[in-house]
């Protein structure tokens, strides 16, 4: 809070070279371990982790912009600028904190799988489909640091029950190794059946809801 009043009487800055050497060190400790901490909370799906990371990068960028601050006010001799600063990084702080808040609040939610992710599994899907296999009535959730996908499988009616459950097992394999860390649930149905197509009905008219 001490920015504030400095806009209007701003203060000469002292010991600077110390302040500049300090926060210097501490930027490159900081990020070398927030760097660490992201690949690890990306790795494990861990929102902590993520937290963390994000916690000693507001502490990266408030030392970025003292140095900056303290740069520009050495060379310009523009005191007011170093307030400026402080008020700049406070602002990213408070936006990386509301950040933070709702991507841990969406971790309790059980939130829809990113697109990018639904992308992925109906991409996998795809290359199925010339076999004269459909899918519908896909279903994804987010659950702390577990994914969980639901899909049907319209297959044949002629198909023995081994044939329907082999596929079952090559479809959930396959999204498993595209999206580590999820859980894959299959509904087999016969395609010819009408009622198998139930829920596809059920699917565009979900889409086409404004």
């Amino acid at each position: 809070m001490t920015a504030i009043p400095r806009l209007s009487n701003p203060q000469p800055i002292s010991k600077l070279e110390l302040g500049l050497g300090l926060s210097v060190l501490a930027s490159v400790v900081n990020g070398g371990v927030a760097w660490i901490l992201l690949r690890a909370g990306r790795r494990l799906r861990s929102i902590t982790l993520r937290a963390d990371a994000q916690h000693l990068l507001t502490d990266v960028w408030t030392s970025v912009g003292v140095v900056l601050g303290l740069v520009i006010v050495k060379l310009t001799g523009w005191l007011i600028l170093d307030p400026i600063m402080a008020l700049l990084v406070a602002l990213h702080i408070v936006w990386v904190a509301i950040k933070l808040l709702r991507e841990t609040t969406a971790g309790f939610m059980d939130t829809a799988l990113p697109e990018a992710d639904q992308d992925l599994i109906w991409a996998t899907l795809t290359a199925y489909q010339t076999q004269g296999i459909h899918f519908h009535a896909l279903r994804t959730r987010v659950a702390g640091a577990r994914n969980f996908v639901s899909f049907h499988v319209l297959v044949p009616g002629d198909w023995t029950v081994q044939q329907g459950h082999t596929l079952c097992e090559q479809l959930e394999q396959a999204i498993m190794r595209a999206l580590p860390g999820t859980h894959v649930m299959t509904h087999l149905e016969p395609i010819e059946d009408p009622v198998s197509w139930a829920d596809a009905e059920l699917d565009r008219s979900q889409d086409h809801q404004p």
